[in-house]
């Protein structure tokens, strides 16, 4: 009773506080002064001086390598379209030119929602139950009925020249990547998962063109991502063995399994929340109705729940940065009362979630020791053989990061850290095309995000946010070793580009 009436009486100082802090002058002059940034910041996002850019990418579409692979892709579309018009010729009339018409002309069976059902299915099927090999098939499969369904008898040019130069450029990185790897087939493995998460971004890009499409898929992301947790905290309710190998227990006494739901890990499961639970808040804010908002904000409480349970040190302060961040681009004045509640929140946490975060950067923690032995030796990996990478796969790194290892961190699957990861197999060109890239699609987004309606103001924010928390992640983690967690973030990617498309048609 004494807690309840002291945080109440708490919360009544702060309100009138911060009435008083609105009507003074000092606020008045925050308020210009964040207009002025926000304007400055606004006009240098939309300016062109890097690769992917509006100036770079007229100098590309104008080169002989464009024009060479334009013709070539040409070429291989003109035949398809001779062959599929053949059999349209021969089907004219029958039983499956009567089937196909009745479902294109239905709204049900949109490409679009095919699309984001099999990506739905992609992440709520279990780990034990999932073959990386099904998004690749998938992949090819949603490619080959994109064309027949949207491409057929337009021309491919118009196309291919959106595709930015700095993706271009990393996807012959990691065609190079695979002619350095010292074994094969895993590099020719790899790639593929490579191919198809882009491919699922460029699918999402290319097919998703009005609001109403955008907000259905962003709402099969936010439902896929309930069923995970759901499931998460069902795990946690029948219990879940300690891994020693995810935990280590000398300083972490006392907390119980780490759940992982569908994905084979819980840093995994907890990397997959932090990329989609900031399209919860865009849902909330986005719904049009009570319930609807209601019913998401149900979604974000057992996300929470799921990803506490998950103990995922990095994860919890990638939260908390996309969290900042969405604030801050959505609305500045809200990280105010967002910090009161983290502050009053940190009381009720559980006492194990409480010693998982106490030890985040504790060098008593062998699993953060072990990654500075670990970056000793990747690093001199680097120097050895970074300007063109050692190929791509886990039994390249396995092969080339021997040599240079700590007798405190003799063997390791990759280099626990994204960035790293990308230097080392694919060399200069891989990771900078890779980083452009990145920033040609954040730049749109906040180039756009301010100038469009509330729906995909919310996603574009939303995207934007949840790179900005995945980042921090990808510091300490090689978060695309499990190919799920890459898919996730490539779908992600065209999220936000489809919004940006999506703004702009609105306009």
């Amino acid at each position: 009773m004494f807690e309840q009436s002291l945080t109440c009486a708490f919360l009544m100082w702060f309100k009138k506080l911060l009435l008083s802090y609105k009507d003074s002058a000092i606020y008045a002059l925050i308020l210009r002064v964040a207009a002025a940034v926000r304007g400055v910041f606004e006009r240098s996002i939309t300016r062109n001086y890097i690769i992917g850019t509006t100036k770079f990418q007229s100098k590309y579409s104008s080169s002989v390598f464009y024009h060479a692979i334009s013709s070539a892709v040409n070429w291989f579309l003109g035949i398809s379209e001779r062959v599929y018009a053949f059999f349209a010729r021969k089907a004219r009339g029958g039983i499956t030119n009567a089937a196909f018409s009745l479902v294109h002309s239905s709204g049900y069976f949109r490409f679009e929602y095919i699309l984001a059902a099999f990506f739905a299915l992609m992440m709520i099927v279990p780990g034990a139950m999932w073959n990386n090999a099904y998004a690749v098939i998938g992949a090819l499969l949603l490619c080959a009925i994109y064309y027949l369904v949207r491409l057929s008898g337009r021309a491919f040019g118009s196309d291919f020249k959106a595709l930015p130069v700095s993706l271009v450029a990393f996807a012959l990185a990691i065609a190079g990547g695979v002619l350095m790897t010292p074994v094969r087939s895993d590099g020719i493995r790899i790639a593929l998962f490579f191919v198809s998460a882009i491919l699922f971004a460029i699918l999402i890009w290319g097919s998703v063109r009005d609001e109403k499409t955008l907000k259905v898929f962003v709402t099969f992301m936010v439902s896929a991502l309930f069923i995970m947790c759901l499931y998460a905290v069902y795990q946690n309710f029948v219990g879940v063995p300690t891994d020693i190998l995810l935990t280590d227990v000398n300083t972490n006494s006392g907390m119980p399994g780490r759940v992982y739901s569908t994905f084979d890990n819980p840093n995994n499961f907890a990397e997959a929340i932090v990329l989609i639970v900031p399209f919860v808040y865009a849902m909330i804010i986005a719904s049009e109705h009570k319930l609807a908002k209601l019913s998401f904000v149900a979604v974000f409480a057992v996300c929470m729940a799921a990803l506490a349970m998950s103990y995922s040190r990095s994860c919890y302060v990638a939260f908390a940065i996309s969290t900042i961040v969405f604030a801050l681009l959505y609305d500045w004045r809200l990280l105010l009362p967002l910090g009161i509640i983290a502050l009053v929140c940190i009381p009720f946490l559980p006492h194990s979630v409480v010693s998982r975060i106490l030890t985040i950067g504790s060098m008593e923690d062998t699993s953060n020791s072990y990654r500075i032995y670990l970056w000793e030796g990747v690093l001199k990996l680097v120097r050895h053989s970074g300007l063109t990478g050692i190929g791509i796969g886990p039994e390249a790194f396995a092969k080339a990061y021997p040599p240079f290892a700590s007798i405190w961190a003799a063997k390791a699957p990759h280099s626990h850290m994204l960035y790293l990861e990308l230097l080392v197999e694919l060399g200069v060109v891989g990771a900078a095309s890779f980083l452009a890239f990145m920033f040609f699609a954040l730049k749109k987004g906040l180039a756009a995000y301010n100038r469009t309606g509330k729906t995909c103001r919310c996603i574009i924010i939303a995207a934007i946010s949840a790179f900005a928390g995945i980042s921090f992640t990808s510091c300490a983690e090689y978060i695309w070793f499990y190919p799920r967690v890459m898919f996730v973030f490539w779908i992600v990617l065209g999220v936000l580009l489809a919004a940006v498309r999506c703004g702009k048609s609105k306009r």
